[in-house]
């Protein structure tokens, strides 16, 4: 009997709030995991709409700033994995590589939730913008393409696009409640001077096509590097040319597309990528060899409208690596390349070593393996926003 009433008494004091005022029960929810917080939705009409609040999502952001001082949350997160049978089937489903975010710490994190889950293929990270992620079925000929927020696994499938194109160079933005996707082939082979572009805004909710000015002929997309959203444009590695291709989504003509110059002294074609740390445009590279010394570089963009570039580090592998390192990765027998800039700190990068993930810090030449057993060359760094970006329901 004691046992029963208990219960009853538990169960009332979880259900019971009534005596628990709307500041208090709001100081109280703001304190708790943001991916915890939207399951809480469902406990009751008034956690509802207490939560669904825009007052709530503006306290909640501001303490999560006030509290973090510079940075937001982040993390780095496998894109793809190549179509390859010797990854081992725990390597499958892992998407995350720093459990360093209470949002990401539990185990398991993967993109499940989402429709598509052939298990030897997973779903490919294509490109992400303001809290959210742009996904793809396949690497080659996409067409369903989805957007989603993987802390309150929200999501939505675009309508497929109208033309079939075997590889593309895609890119994402998100502002506010609106979002934009383009896409256009990754190379261009012919003498033509000018490319298809399609673009699907939210506001609309369908694919517009367009024919427009290709900023230089015989290009071709460096599809390894993910695409970068810097000063309102998103922005692409240019293999043939050594340029970056920059899209501007508030250009309405046919010149939306435009040619950026890389720094002059630059060395590696294949091993660079593109990236941005504490709102700086930066381009990160290792020299493209196997066998002797190798030189890591690091530049960043001094002046946009001029398009000057500034070195900020070059630093030699030969003999840079401090001796614990040693014990567990030979020194001048591996690949080395680049992989990811650390967005919230200049000194830091990722780089593919060994066959690990390693960070290595700039400044103090420490090398800190990150992720054993590592078979993807592909990383996305993860910034998500401290209240989650909602996505708008679809009316298509």
């Amino acid at each position: 009997m004691a046992e029963t009433s208990q219960k009853a008494l538990q169960q009332q004091i979880l259900i019971d709030d009534s005596n628990i005022p709307d500041w208090l029960l709001t100081e109280i929810l703001q304190r708790l995991p943001v991916k915890h917080i939207f399951k809480f939705k469902c406990v009751s009409k008034r956690w509802f709409l207490l939560i669904s609040d825009p007052f709530f999502a503006r306290l909640y952001s501001t303490r999560i700033n006030t509290s973090l001082s510079t940075s937001q949350p982040w993390n780095l997160l496998f894109r793809y994995l190549y179509e390859v049978r010797i990854v081992p089937s725990s390597m499958i489903d892992t998407r995350i590589a720093l459990k360093q975010s209470q949002d990401f710490s539990s185990p398991g994190f993967s993109l499940n939730f989402l429709p598509y889950s052939k298990h030897d293929s997973p779903i490919k990270i294509l490109a992400s913008s303001n809290g959210l992620l742009l996904c793809c079925e396949t690497f080659y000929w996409q067409k369903n393409y989805y957007i989603c927020n993987p802390l309150i696994q929200q999501w939505i499938a675009l309508p497929k696009p109208p033309k079939a194109i075997k590889s593309v160079a895609v890119g994402f933005i998100c502002k506010d409640d609106h979002y934009e996707v383009i896409r256009f082939p990754t190379a261009n082979y012919g003498p033509s001077s000018t490319l298809r572009l399609e673009t699907f805004p939210s506001e609309t909710g369908k694919w517009h096509c367009s024919i427009v000015n290709c900023p230089v002929m015989d290009y071709y997309i460096k599809t390894d590097s993910p695409v970068v959203h810097y000063n309102g444009s998103l922005h692409w590695l240019e293999f043939r040319h050594s340029k970056i291709i920059t899209y501007d989504p508030h250009n309405g003509t046919n010149t939306r597309l435009h040619l950026m110059n890389l720094p002059d002294d630059r060395q590696s074609e294949h091993l660079s990528l593109l990236g941005v740390s504490r709102g700086r445009f930066r381009y990160f590279e290792v020299t493209d060899t196997c066998f002797g010394p190798r030189d890591l570089r690091v530049w960043v963009l001094s002046d946009n409208d001029a398009q000057r570039w500034c070195l900020e580090y070059r630093i030699k592998f030969s003999g840079s690596w401090i001796d614990e390192v040693n014990e567990f990765i030979p020194k001048d027998n591996f690949y080395i390349f680049p992989l990811a800039l650390h967005p919230h700190e200049f000194d830091i990068v990722y780089l593919g070593y060994g066959g690990c993930l390693v960070s290595y810090n700039l400044g103090t030449r420490k090398l800190d393996v990150v992720h054993r057993n590592f078979y993807s060359h592909q990383l996305l760094a993860f910034v998500f926003s401290p209240w989650p970006t909602t996505i708008p329901q679809p009316f298509w």
